[in-house]
């Protein structure tokens, strides 16, 4: 078995509903390969549905690379559409009352969600074994669990960290980092989606007491996490593509926009973007890094400011290769499962369809957030295995998988001030 090395090495595990099966379908190729150079990643940060990933793996860390991959997409390949909701045709009347009570002011009714997500509760308490992921913790296998979540009443970002003593927790004016031991509150928090699901309350620590929504609100891609928890090594796993493309100043002609595609600028605003900057960021920081004289002055710099001197962190990112891919699945297999069905559940779920705004690409990309489907999440992981190879082909010039600069798909000429 090859000498495990020392360094930290994180996966970084981005939100994105149902496209959480395409992380699981990059990690099983992407810990083998990391496995054959003798390295295995020893924390785990994660938003929304990458925080379970994030936990399961974390909970897998006693068996084997293959054991652990293994079981990771096993579960996503047996989620079903009740696994998550209740069938949309048993939610819409209920949904119903719950809003007319809400608008006559009805004693202890309220219209917290458009959708009721006791299946993924109860599912989410079978899927991640806590007591093996605490076990893990105590005997070092995992070093860092961090769990992203969204405070309702502040709006601030919170870290729940497992493994690491509140002295060594990095002190963040953006993230607030709680000493926790993890719990299944803590991931139904990180993805309870704002409006479509209902916050859940987290009762431990005590000083963290409160309700929480989606970690990905704020931060889908919890990179800065990672660095400020210690990693020394960060794989990224997104769950959209962050190519840049140039766009020529002019009109802007076609047909009037409608609320969904409102929400998707919205929704990628906060999920792509900032992931897309962040790289870019990681990649310009190690190339700054790499001059001594100019990291000597930076770490003096930093120093004055009572931050820690930039690190230079190898990294890998993987990601879909253009926008859209995923909506475009989502569409298309949609239409294969629906098409010329008429009992109730499918006429519920082309309900949904038109309420997410018919057979456009932008459409189709929300459809792919909460499209639990067996043929769909298949597709998925089938994409995030090929992505993953893809990567892990473009090799370096060294020969090993490992990012130092910015990705070439990415331009050199974003912000690079944001706090790291």
């Amino acid at each position: 078995m090859p000498v495990v090395k020392a360094e930290r090495i994180a996966f970084v595990l981005a939100g994105g509903g149902a496209r959480g099966a395409y992380e699981a379908g990059a990690l099983s190729i992407l810990m083998p390969a990391l496995e054959r150079l003798g390295q295995r990643p020893s924390m785990f940060v994660g938003t929304s549905v990458g925080a379970l990933n994030a936990a399961y793996l974390a909970a897998s860390q006693h068996l084997s690379v293959a054991e652990a991959t293994g079981g990771l997409l096993e579960c996503w390949r047996a989620i079903g559409r009740t696994d998550v909701l209740f069938p949309l045709h048993r939610q819409l009347p209920l949904l119903a009352v719950r809003y007319l009570g809400e608008i006559l002011s009805a004693p202890g009714v309220r219209f917290a969600s458009l959708l009721d997500p006791k299946p993924f509760e109860r599912n989410v308490d079978r899927w991640i074994d806590l007591s093996s992921m605490h076990s893990n913790v105590t005997d070092g296998r995992v070093s860092v669990l961090a769990i992203v979540a969204t405070a309702a009443r502040t709006g601030h970002t919170v870290g729940f960290v497992e493994g690491l003593p509140e002295t060594s927790l990095h002190r963040s004016h953006v993230i607030d980092y709680i000493p926790a031991q993890i719990t299944h509150a803590h991931l139904r928090a990180s993805a309870a989606l704002p409006v479509l699901f209902p916050p859940v309350r987290v009762d431990a620590p005590d000083e963290a007491r409160g309700w929480y929504v989606d970690g990905g609100t704020r931060l889908n891609t919890p990179i800065k996490p990672a660095l400020d928890l210690g990693a020394d090594r960060v794989v990224v796993v997104g769950t959209d593509a962050v190519t840049n493309t140039s766009h020529e100043p002019g009109r802007h002609e076609g047909q009037q926009p409608d609320l969904v595609d409102g929400a998707l600028h919205l929704l990628e605003g906060a999920l792509v973007d900032p992931l897309a900057e962040d790289i870019v960021v990681l990649g310009n920081v190690n190339l700054f890094y790499s001059d001594p004289a100019v990291a000597m002055a930076a770490a003096r710099y930093r120093h004055a400011r009572g931050k820690p001197p930039y690190r230079q962190v190898p990294y890998i990112f993987v990601a879909p290769d253009h926008r859209g891919a995923m909506g475009e699945l989502a569409l298309q297999t949609f239409h294969t499962r629906v098409k010329g069905r008429l009992d109730l559940r499918s006429l519920a779920r082309r309900v949904l369809h038109q309420v997410l705004g018919g057979d456009s690409p932008a459409h189709g990309e929300l459809l792919s957030y909460l499209l639990f489907d067996h043929e769909f999440l298949e597709e998925l992981i089938a994409q995030g295995r090929n992505d993953a190879r893809r990567r892990l082909e473009q090799a370096t010039d060294s020969g090993h998988p490992w990012q130092i600069g910015p990705l070439p798909e990415l331009t050199l000429n974003a912000p690079d001030n944001r706090e790291r």
